[in-house]
């Protein structure tokens, strides 16, 4: 029932992405934008932790300009693994998920912008605290909001790196992130010798700390409910084919990594299981982003 809830799901969200290229209107509030993706990733790390081997992850935005400074965006992200392992314990758990997110963008005097907003995250095939799998009991939803600061280095560098610190918390998992990033978007342009063509390079590192993994759905303190924290890292370099002004091909390869070096059921070693416990991850993806 919940792989094939999921699937649809998929479905629908793929046909919004598609819909939300064609989005361009005027409200009474201001201009409405809209934006997708639709992309194959050989693997899926989230904060420094493998998730799952190759996925498909769909994803479709609107914003809208409340303000000369300010602007509110609503989305939808999901993953879905394109096929499971065939073998045993931790290594076979890859479940499917959906993030539904919004939040205001506000650009503040000196530079700087500040980003809020509220992410909640579904887990369909989790099946709540009644299903057992290999790494314990997991969440079937979660709720994090986050708030980020986003300072334009253009009037002293004369490039913008877009570095950036966000704090977030999860309401259910009780946990707190802080991560640091930076980002740069190179027109290849000159090397080339025809436009369309950019780089974007991007780093970023934090620091995870969860006082109860599976929130809600298992009492705190016990063996199936831990605390946990860890440092992870990461880059990812994009190299993006503008096709049109409204549709972008795209490529990726990525690194990431994290200090916490656990894996398997939480009643045998504790910390935060990661998919084949490796501690760092290379992979790669593809395929198309469109905005209008």
């Amino acid at each position: 029932m919940h792989i094939t809830l999921m699937k649809n799901t998929l479905l629908a969200l793929s046909l919004a992405t598609v819909m939300a290229t064609a989005v361009q209107a005027q409200t009474p509030m201001g201009n409405l934008t809209g934006t997708g993706a639709i992309a194959y990733e050989s693997q899926y790390v989230f904060r420094g932790k493998k998730i799952a081997d190759s996925s498909m992850q769909p994803k479709a935005e609107v914003g809208m300009q409340l303000s000369a400074n300010s602007n509110f965006y609503i989305g939808a992200w999901a993953n879905e693994p394109v096929s499971r392992r065939s073998g045993t314990g931790s290594a076979q758990f890859q479940q499917d998920e959906m993030d539904l997110y919004a939040g205001v963008y506000y650009d503040l005097p000196g530079n700087v912008a500040v980003d809020v907003g509220d992410t909640y995250y579904w887990y369909p095939e989790a099946g709540g605290s009644s299903v057992a799998t290999p790494q314990g009991v997991p969440l079937d939803r979660s709720d994090e909001a986050y708030i980020g600061f986003i300072y334009n280095t253009v009037s002293f560098l004369g490039y913008n790196f877009n570095p950036a610190v966000y704090y977030y918390h999860d309401m259910n998992k009780d946990s707190n992130v802080v991560e640091i990033s930076a980002r740069y978007t190179w027109d290849l342009t000159p090397i080339v010798g025809f436009s369309g063509l950019s780089l974007q390079p991007h780093i970023y590192g934090g620091w995870d700390h969860t006082n109860r993994e599976y929130g809600d759905q298992v009492t705190p303190g016990t063996t199936g409910n831990w605390r946990n924290g860890y440092l992870y890292y990461g880059a990812s370099f994009d190299l993006n084919y503008m096709i049109s002004p409204y549709c972008y091909l795209f490529g990726n390869a990525n690194f990431a990594g994290n200090t916490d070096g656990k894996t398997g059921g939480p009643a045998a070693i504790g910390g935060n299981p990661q998919l084949g416990g490796s501690e760092r991850s290379a992979w790669f993806g593809a395929g198309l982003k469109f905005r209008k």
